[in-house]
């Protein structure tokens, strides 16, 4: 039987701890973090265009599915302790599951060390912004796990011109910012099978994910998204019965339930406020790899 999981240490999350590298010990079945490069609101936000809710509405309608888990996903992902986690939720989790859903079912897995060599600066120890991650898919795609694989500690070589060719084939269109108080909007968006790349804190409030709970999210206190570590993940569907989303990790399938685990309908969906009390969800965000799939303003 799996182990309680902690998402953080109660009294160990500092300001200059970074939000994604995990050094986990399988015998206690709890995440342990490494003092890194913080990522944090002010080095995420940015410009985009928003999901125009009304017109998704009518291009797809409301979603009729009680529960629904978007096909295709790749298996749970490791990033060891390399502070990739943006990289993973955009191009491992999202990219590879808006490619399989609308170009090719087959598509083997987007790279995620073909992004993140892109973006952080050489080092392990950076932490890009999400935006960072959907710009790179964007402007230069990512070629497959295959063709260039992720091996922990290896992030200061760039991808080669060959890599680069191989990734040209497979961007992304535009990616857009999502109202997660919307609970009809974010359901439409995966039930149409559009991923939600989000960031949720990484800090002691954030609850405690246990198989009692069923690795469900249900608690969050006030935090300052300008000073906790956050963490990027992918929210891949969603169930009634749960009154839950769906989210996929990158800390491998011995986490929590095979690599996923639940946030409640009510916590993710709670406005939050400039004090950072309400809603775990910091940002959130979704994409697109075909022309005329998402709509936008």
């Amino acid at each position: 039987m799996k182990k309680t999981i902690f998402l953080a240490i109660t009294g160990l999350v500092m300001a200059t701890v970074t939000s994604c590298n995990q050094d986990r010990d399988e015998s206690q079945g709890s995440l342990s973090m490494n003092p890194g490069k913080q990522y944090n609101e002010s080095t995420s936000r940015g410009a985009s265009n928003s999901v125009d809710g009304n017109a998704l509405l009518r291009q797809y309608g409301s979603p009729t599915r009680a529960n629904y888990t978007i096909p295709y996903l790749p298996s749970a992902g490791n990033q060891g302790t390399d502070q990739s986690c943006v990289a993973w939720s955009t191009t491992y989790a999202a990219a590879t599951i808006l490619e399989r859903n609308f170009i090719n079912s087959n598509a083997s897995p987007r790279s995620p060390r073909y992004v993140y060599n892109q973006i952080n600066n050489g080092s392990c120890t950076t932490t890009p912004g999400i935006i960072n991650g959907l710009n790179t898919l964007v402007s230069s795609g990512a070629c497959s796990i295959e063709e260039m694989p992720y091996v922990q500690g290896q992030c200061s070589f760039a991808p080669s011109q060959f890599q680069r060719n191989l990734a040209s084939s497979h961007k992304l269109t535009k990616w857009a910012t999502v109202d997660n108080t919307n609970l009809q909007q974010v359901k439409t968006l995966l039930a149409n099978n559009f991923p939600l790349i989000i960031s949720v804190p990484m800090n002691s409030s954030f609850g405690l994910i246990s198989a009692s709970t069923g690795w469900a999210v249900t608690s969050c206190e006030s935090f300052n998204a300008f000073a906790t570590p956050m963490h990027a993940v992918c929210v891949v569907g969603y169930d009634d019965n749960r009154r839950a989303f769906k989210v996929m990790n990158s800390f491998g399938n011995n986490f929590a339930d095979n690599g996923f685990f639940w946030i409640s309908y009510d916590l993710f969906t709670q406005r939050r406020s400039s004090l950072g009390q309400g809603s775990p969800v910091n940002e959130c965000y979704t994409a697109e790899v075909k022309d005329g799939t998402l709509p936008t303003f």
